[in-house]
């Protein structure tokens, strides 16, 4: 993900990454406009101004909502990848496991390393003050609410979590290549500006973000690739919907305490022994016109 990647006149080529990215990304959200207007209460739905309403039916409300946000990050970030490709004159894949195929293992090592993670510390967050009211097991919502909610909580944010990957592990990993190819100088870089694409106000969550994103970041660069990285970010995340509170309720603009970071530092720690132990391990790093058929 650091190496390979030497373009020409790269300052020209960054220019014209971004002025193509911008217009591909205008002409996606005027789109996504139009159609948001054409569904009935979509606009209503994606409003961020606080959790939907409580009503029997809130998780059908809630599954639409993420599949509406899944499909304008997951736009926005295929523009943003075209442009990336168009104007280096690359190969999709090259900004997502360039030279080698798609590994299912990572991304499913990813997942179930995080879910695990996530399962162990709702004890510690609860003893911290958190309010549990699991969406899944709520009372309040209607039986036949619940496999819907799920079904699309998974299709959704696996799109959202893909989505996200792509712009910062992706594209942006590659490009900031171009200042320093330092891994540790990339994690730092990678995570701020993942942070501050959220554009959360609370400074706890802001340096909780830029750590996930500098492990993401570690993740890539040590696998070669996203799929660990996308794993991990859709276990997060999913986690957090369906067992802690709906997407609309973990909006920003929460007021946190500095010590909600230990958590996250323990995540961190584990994460790292996990990526590292799979990098060590035995992995196909042969060309993808190259590899078996069976092969990762």
């Amino acid at each position: 993900m650091i190496t390979g990647f030497e373009p020409e006149r790269p300052w020209l080529k960054l220019g014209g990454f971004i002025a193509l990215a911008m217009l591909l990304m205008v002409v996606v959200m005027i789109v996504l406009a139009i159609i948001v207007r054409i569904i009935p209460g979509a606009t209503d739905q994606l409003s961020l101004s606080g959790p939907l309403p409580e009503t029997p039916l809130r998780l059908i409300d809630e599954s639409v909502s993420t599949l509406l946000l899944a499909a304008i990050l997951g736009s926005l970030a295929v523009a943003i990848l075209a442009a990336a490709a168009m104007i280096y004159l690359r190969p999709l894949a090259d900004f997502l496991w360039p030279g080698r195929r798609f590994n299912a293992g990572d991304l499913g090592v990813g997942f179930l390393a995080m879910a695990c993670v996530s399962v162990i510390l709702f004890p510690f967050y609860l003893m911290m003050g958190g309010e549990w009211t699991p969406p899944l097991l709520s009372p309040t919502y209607a039986d036949w609410t619940r496999p819907v909610f799920v079904v699309a909580s998974i299709v959704g944010l696996l799109g959202a979590a893909a989505a996200e990957e792509v712009v910062c592990r992706g594209v942006l990993l590659r490009l900031t290549t171009q200042l320093s190819r330092h891994p540790v100088v990339l994690c730092l870089i990678n995570g701020l500006l993942f942070s501050a694409l959220h554009l959360d106000p609370d400074p706890v969550a802001y340096v909780a973000r830029a750590l996930s994103g500098a492990i993401w970041t570690w993740a890539a660069i040590r696998l070669g690739g996203l799929e660990f990285a996308i794993g991990a970010h859709l276990a997060n995340n999913l986690m957090i919907c369906l067992f802690w509170q709906p997407l609309s309720a973990s909006g920003v603009g929460r007021d946190s305490d500095w010590i909600e970071l230990a958590p996250e530092v323990f995540v961190a720690i584990v994460m790292l022994a996990v990526i590292e132990r799979l990098a060590d391990g035995p992995r196909d790093w042969r060309l993808a016109r190259l590899a078996p058929r069976g092969a990762a």
